[in-house]
């Protein structure tokens, strides 16, 4: 269980930070993350093929924007809770999804800062970890013009303890939510 009521988790719905500066997507880091999901696809590696896909430069993949994960493109306090104290044991808090959505492809070359928004604080009874707390942010990420780029959705879910076989598994009731 978070350190923090639920009732003061969801009064801070809405807050926002800045989480992401100068995240320039360079040559090599594409190439590196290309390879690290084991995608061959020589667009993200070689300008001629991007070209000749009518690209004035090489895409990054899809996901690249998780790289802002890296300590070098947070500003200095932001953790991997986003600056965001919500009280969770991260022993027992786990990545629970991600979502993008592009307005614009994300280009070689291109810098993006993010901002990030808790979106929502819910809890549920978990099937075998007891009371599951679910936080939801949603980082906007714009170009050096001020253009929004995209939008990456996170969620985060802080189990009550470890997971054991001797919890009811039919209680799926939700503790908190307003849907």
């Amino acid at each position: 269980m978070p350190s923090y009521p639920l009732a003061d988790l969801k009064a801070r719905i809405g807050e926002t930070k800045t989480t992401v500066e100068d995240l320039t997507v360079e040559p090599g880091k594409v190439q590196e993350f290309a390879a690290a999901i084991h995608d061959p696809n020589p667009l993200y590696r070689d300008p001629d093929t991007a070209r000749d896909a009518g690209l004035d430069h090489v895409p990054a993949p899809p996901t690249f924007l998780r790289t802002w994960y890296f300590q070098r493109y947070r500003p200095e306090g932001v953790g991997i809770d986003f600056g965001f104290d919500l009280g969770l044991d991260p022993r027992h808090t786990i990545h629970g999804q991600q979502r993008y959505e592009y307005d614009q492809p994300v280009f070689v070359g291109d810098t993006l800062s993010g901002k990030t928004t808790l979106a929502d604080v819910y809890q549920r009874m978990g099937s075998r970890g007891g009371t599951m707390t679910f936080a939801v942010f949603e980082t906007t990420f714009t170009a050096a013009d001020g253009t929004r780029v995209a939008r990456v959705e996170n969620t985060r879910i802080e189990t009550e303890g470890a997971i054991t076989d001797d919890r009811d598994t039919n209680d799926q009731s939700a503790v908190g939510r307003d849907d």
